[in-house]
């Protein structure tokens, strides 16, 4: 290399030693870091001087100052970041050790160990705790909703935080306590199914019966196995008292309208809606006296007919705790639906008790 950059680099040097003695760890790394900045800087430039054994001896002696530098540095954020751990000062312990971690040098076996429980710990520990504030405003909405027996509402919370739970084990108790709480609500909405389930198998109406244990069996929770074989047990009891057709029927029906039915449905609604449109006063087929538009009762009965099957569908979607896409059938039968049917109201009204996140947003 040329005198100037020589110069440069040993005053560098010289700065970082005397920094070094007065125990200025982070200011003597500093000089030494642009000391081999300057060696760097030198190797990839075609006018400077090939470097002379001198001066690798120099850069040479520089990074060993530096890797002692280092280690007490690595020292320092070690005692600060033990300091924090004790302090239960999770993310600045994390902070720390990990600075501590990535200044001790990769020989230096025994200080690492020493560093990695409390590191370990303290991911966990900050992992934890950006996962409770995620999850707290939901599963505080969720526990609303339960004490207040909306348990619909309760179900859409407490599965978003289950979403934000992915990845944790099983066993963590974050996991443990939305399962639990998911578990408890699902079953508060399969009662009222047990009771009609009861009523129509008094009553003889078996065929009703193992519908209703059928949408019962949906709403249960995949890990509630005590419930689970409770149900299955009922069904089995039912299913011993139908037929193979009946119960061919039952699930054939499960499915819903087929594609035939809904496409009737649309096609009767857009010839009504079309004839209502169009119709005029001087249309040849109106009596001259009448006032309303003779199309009126057809269009209104192929809406209902089709907000029916939305509706249907979504009650559907409810019984199998699958609420997002039942508000959205809710919402389309709505629009069908005449507000002075009752069945308008009715609609809006499951529609609400789905629609939890509604009142969080307005919060």
């Amino acid at each position: 290399m040329n005198i100037e950059s020589r110069q440069l680099i040993e005053a560098l040097q010289a700065d970082g030693d005397n920094r070094r003695e007065a125990e200025d760890w982070g200011a003597a790394k500093a000089a030494y870091a642009k000391a081999i900045e300057e060696f760097e800087r030198i190797g990839g430039d075609d006018t400077e001087m090939p470097l002379t054994a001198d001066d690798l001896a120099l850069r040479k002696e520089i990074e060993a100052h530096l890797g002692a530098v280092d280690a007490r540095l690595a020292r320092s954020h070690f005692e600060w970041g033990k300091t924090a751990y004790e302090r239960r000062d999770w993310e600045r312990a994390l902070e720390e050790l990990e600075m501590a971690t990535e200044l001790a040098g990769d020989d230096d076996v025994a200080f690492l160990e020493q560093i990695k429980p409390m590191l370990d710990k303290a991911r966990v520990k900050t992992r934890d705790r950006h996962i409770h504030d995620e999850i707290t405003p939901l599963v505080e909405r969720g526990d609303n909703f339960r004490r207040a027996e909306n348990f619909g509402e309760a179900i859409l919370e407490y599965q978003e935080a289950i979403k934000a739970l992915a990845g944790l084990p099983a066993e963590h108790r974050y996991v443990v306590y939305v399962r639990e709480v998911l578990r408890e609500c699902r079953r508060h909405l399969v009662k009222p199914y047990l009771a009609r389930i009861h009523r129509a198998s008094q009553a003889g109406r078996d065929r009703q019966a193992f519908a209703l244990l059928k949408r019962a069996q949906l709403l249960i929770d995949e890990n509630d196995l005590i419930y689970r074989a409770f149900i299955d047990q009922i069904g089995q009891e039912i299913a011993a008292k139908l037929t193979k057709k009946d119960l061919k029927e039952i699930e054939e029906s499960d499915e819903g309208e087929s594609a035939d039915v809904w496409s009737k449905a649309v096609a009767e609604y857009e010839e009504a809606l079309d004839l209502y449109s169009s119709f005029t006063q001087t249309d040849p087929l109106s009596p001259a006296y009448a006032g309303a538009n003779i199309y009126e009762d057809k269009f209104v009965q192929s809406r209902r007919k089709l907000a029916t099957l939305y509706r249907q569908r979504g009650d559907r979607f409810r019984d199998k705790a699958v609420f997002d896409k039942a508000i959205r059938q809710y919402r389309e039968a709505l629009k069908l639906f005449p507000r002075s049917d009752k069945a308008f109201y009715d609609t809006f009204r499951e529609m609400k008790k789905l629609r939890a996140q509604i009142a969080p947003a307005s919060a």
